[in-house]
């Protein structure tokens, strides 16, 4: 089987169901699941948005495709079925910019899987969630290690300890173990997710937050990998220097995993520059996609 998995997405939902079904269509797979790795950007509202989201979301209309989602047109509409008669839903676990509160309740009487968006296309995983997904043994663990502003969910977080190592095949986390690499002389990487993961074992480690592809990382058995951004922002705004004007996807943001052979892949095919643009036009990306 294959599993698609997609990095931090920050609101730019329609490039990621882009990126899914041209993904499929251009390798001539199935894709058995598609797992985000959190920073989905799952706010009900731009009132909602957290500083840095309101920050990068002037800059980036994209960034606001996730409200379009949650209340689509019929062309959207129209673009989204077509992408789930090719892809399955995507599931997604908690970043540090997802609107917490609204996804709790979301899960009030509906399990610890649910959609978030009328269409049923983006189904948030609750903390510390063990499912089977595409024949694994796939645990969820969302947010990130960080005092004062954020923390890894500690009921969540203490259950997966408490799990038998082996016992799970696939971990997803938002954050990364510690270690990872660094930024202007910071270790980047959470303490608690080392130990999970030398606790646990499980064969994959998959996480974004980080923004950049970080891998292959060997933690015992375990091989890690982060993922990069999905749509890395127009520009630096510290300096205005250009970064992705195009709003294209960017290559290691993506991964695919073959759970037969345990092989993983990080994605720079060229076909990626294709999903772009700040209005996204799905069914016509969709519609229009060949496979060559």
């Amino acid at each position: 089987m294959k599993v698609a998995f997609l990095g931090d997405v920050h609101g730019c939902v329609l490039h990621a169901l882009g990126a899914a079904v041209l993904l499929a269509r251009h390798r001539r797979i199935r894709l058995d699941a598609v797992i985000q790795v959190g920073d989905l950007g799952a706010f009900p509202s731009a009132e909602r948005w957290d500083e840095p989201s309101r920050r990068f979301g002037a800059e980036g209309p994209a960034q606001s495709d996730f409200f379009r989602l949650l209340d689509p047109s019929s062309r959207l509409g129209e673009g989204v079925r077509m992408a789930l008669g090719e892809i399955p839903p995507l599931l997604f676990l908690s970043g540090n910019h997802e609107d917490h509160e609204w996804l709790a309740g979301l899960h009030r009487g509906r399990g610890a899987v649910t959609p978030v968006d009328p269409l049923g296309v983006f189904q948030h995983v609750v903390c510390g969630h063990i499912a089977e997904v595409a024949g694994q043994r796939v645990a969820f663990l969302g947010r990130v290690e960080l005092d004062g502003y954020m923390d890894l969910d500690p009921d969540a977080h203490d259950r997966l300890l408490a799990a038998e190592p082996g016992s799970v095949d696939v971990l997803v986390t938002h954050d990364g173990p510690y270690g990872m690499s660094s930024w202007r002389g910071v270790t980047q990487g959470s303490r608690k997710l080392s130990r999970l993961i030398e606790h646990l074992q499980p064969r994959l480690h998959v996480s974004g937050h980080y923004h950049h592809q970080n891998g292959p990382r060997r933690y015992g058995a375990t091989v890690s990998y982060a993922l990069a951004q999905l749509i890395p922002p127009k520009r630096d705004l510290r300096d205005s220097t250009p970064v992705n004007p195009r709003q294209q996807v960017a290559p290691g943001s993506i991964g695919l995993f073959d759970t037969r052979t345990l092989d993983f892949e990080y994605v720079h095919d060229s076909w990626l520059a294709d999903v772009r643009g700040d209005r996204l036009d799905l069914a016509a990306l969709i519609g229009g996609a060949s496979s060559g």
